[in-house]
Order: structure tokens, then sequence, then C-alpha cells
């Protein structure tokens, strides 16, 4: 198995006096895609807010390319290469799409001009309806438009990780083919990701590896293909029979 870019153990999260997480540990191996299945409420979102620093753990070591980041601020860890698109998207809505793609190259700004509009120009190749909507205010914009461009803002960090939470979410189902083909390319380009999807099935489709989450703790995990054939999986999560 190639090396872990990421490494979370014995993770545990409190909101006030609610324990969130308790002891959750999962490994993301580079190049591969990992996703993180459950209920809602089951803890999948806080696992992401916590490793990208939106959260700060009781517990746990949070380990990324080798060097802690636990305790450090969002911003410090997205400038170690950990892009986050959160549930909702939640894109600059008065900003254009060709801005809010210039705004996820924050990280960016010693590098030149140059080399951003290149990448510009390759967010608008991988995602021809971002270039077709390039001068469009980025709220006026479907749910599916806002998703892609999520995506494509987090892509403009040249990220070593992508943290995807609940890329479907609100979206109708021929959005969603469109959403989980273009995860399917950037898997093929060698892209590391976390995703935390409700829809088990698409996230099961797309994963290497896969971990079940309920009541903040890892009741499950597998290579994707043995936990889709798990009999309590096809019953809670995948709408089929578990006999």
């Amino acid at each position: 198995m190639p090396e872990a870019m990421l490494e979370v153990r014995d993770l545990v999260v409190h909101y006030g006096a609610i324990r969130a997480l308790t002891g959750v540990s999962l490994s993301v191996p580079e190049g591969k895609v990992v996703c993180v299945i459950g209920s809602n409420g089951a803890g999948k979102t806080t696992t992401l807010r916590t490793v990208s620093g939106l959260l700060r753990p009781t517990s746990g070591t949070i380990v990324f390319n080798g060097s802690s980041i636990v305790g450090r601020p969002a911003h410090e860890i997205a400038r170690l290469g950990v892009a986050h698109v959160p549930e909702g998207r939640h894109v600059f809505p008065d900003q254009s799409v060709e801005d809010n793609l210039h705004l996820g190259a924050f990280t960016r700004r010693g590098e030149g001009r140059a080399a951003i509009e290149a990448d510009v120009r390759l967010m608008y190749d991988m995602f021809p309806r971002l270039g077709e909507r390039r001068t469009q205010l980025a709220g006026t914009m479907s749910g599916g438009e806002q998703q892609m461009l999520a995506i494509g803002r987090a892509l403009m960090l040249k990220p070593r990780l992508v943290l995807l939470d609940e890329p479907s979410m609100g979206l109708a189902p021929i959005v969603i083919d469109e959403v989980f083909r273009r995860l399917a390319d950037l898997k093929g380009r060698g892209l590391t990701m976390l995703l935390v999807e409700q829809l088990a099935y698409r996230a099961l489709d797309v994963a290497d590896y896969a971990y079940v989450i309920e009541h903040g703790r890892i009741e499950l995990e597998g290579p994707a293909a043995t936990v889709r054939a798990d009999p309590k999986v096809r019953a809670a999560y995948l709408g089929e029979g578990a006999g």
C-alpha cells in the first residue's frame, strides 16, 4: 500500500458536554480515495472539520505528510496542502466564477499571476461549465454548478489532500452523476481524497477504502468492495436486503 498521507488516531471531539467523536482512527494513503459513510449525525462532518482545523479535538493525533497538525489554524493547514470542500458548498455568492477560483489560490500569491491563470484555464478544461459561466455571479448558479465551482476552487490550492463533505447534498440525481464522474476523473489523475458522503453506494463506487462511522465511532473498515458486500452495510446504507 502507498504511504499514508493522513493518519488520524484515537480522535475525540466534544461539542460542549456532548461527545461527537470517540476514538476515531483512520488512514488515507497517498494517491487513494478513502470514504467515510454513516447516518446523519454519526460524526462524518465533525471528522473532516477537525482534520481541516475548523474544530479542535479534545484528544488524539492528526498527522499530515509526516507532521502533526493538531491545534494548527485552518489557514495554516490549507497552506500545508489540505483543501476542504465543505458541506453546502459555500462559494462566494457575490463574486464571479473566475474570482472564486482566484480566491481558492490564496496560499499561492508568491507564484505570480501567470501560474495561477494557467490553473484557472485548467479548471475550465476540467469543468467546462465553469468556463461557460466564468463571469457569472456564483450565487446565481445552480446547485450542481456551485458544487463544481467549490471543487475547482479547492483544486486551485494545488492541494495534496482534498476533503469532500457530502458533495451530493441537495443535488438532482443526474447532477450527482456528473459530480461523481468528475471525482472519478480526479481519482484517475492520482489526487488523494477523503470523502464523506451519505449516499453510500456513490462513495463506495469511487473509493478504494471505506470506513463506517456510527455514534462517533468507527464500526467497520476495509476495502470499498468488501465493505459494500457486508450484509449490515447493504441493509443499513444501500437499501438492500441483508440476506
